[in-house]
């Protein structure tokens, strides 16, 4: 009796599982590239200098109102990286910093968004050459019409990622706070309709 019990607790859990609904996503955003921008602010003997990427991939999902199925996941393409400068952006992509060779992609995904008092705020894993820290990423949300704009500025120290080795480690040379800057136009990608189940013939 014990075992005929435990196998119909089995088989009835099993159809209340099935029965959940599943979480939807979030709606889906495409980003518009050319009118969204992806860059960087840092300091180089005291002196102020910007640095853009040229080349990313975003996929964005997101909804005020279901922040557990929103999600942003950006890979970034570090070849595409410019400075305006040559002989910069040739050290920058070189073994002491970037190290495009063994790590062509930088990686952010959110592993969670939160609201707060003065907006959400994504809580991310951000990736580059290889090492990965847990960064807080507040963001500005907004709706226009068919689509949105997301906005964030964000402060990270290079160090944290071995950016910057042996003499380059010097903050008088480079600065170790780097301000990154993210403005991305959004469009809303419609969702793909699920075709009706057809009945079965007999």
């Amino acid at each position: 009796m014990g075992q005929w019990l435990r196998r119909v607790l089995i088989v009835w859990l099993s159809v209340v599982v099935w029965m959940l609904p599943a979480h939807a996503v979030a709606p889906l955003y495409r980003v518009m590239k050319s009118q969204s921008a992806l860059s960087f602010i840092g300091l180089q003997q005291g002196d102020k200098f910007t640095g853009v990427f040229k080349d990313f991939d975003a996929t964005i999902h997101y909804a005020a109102t279901d922040l557990p199925g929103s999600s942003l996941d950006v890979v970034i393409h570090l070849p595409s990286l410019d400075t305006r400068s040559l002989e910069r952006d040739q050290a920058l992509i070189s073994a002491e910093w970037f190290d495009v060779g063994r790590f062509p992609d930088a990686r952010f995904r959110t592993v969670a968004i939160r609201q707060t008092t003065s907006g959400p705020v994504g809580d991310a894993d951000l990736t580059i050459k290889g090492r990965t820290k847990r960064i807080a990423f507040p963001f500005v949300w907004k709706p226009t019409a068919g689509g949105a704009t997301l906005d964030a500025r964000v402060n990270l120290n290079r160090l944290d990622f071995g950016l910057g080795a042996g003499e380059w480690a010097d903050a008088g040379i480079i600065g170790h706070s780097v301000e990154v800057v993210v403005h991305l136009v959004l469009t809303a990608v419609p969702p793909v309709a699920v075709p009706a189940a057809q009945p079965t013939r007999r």
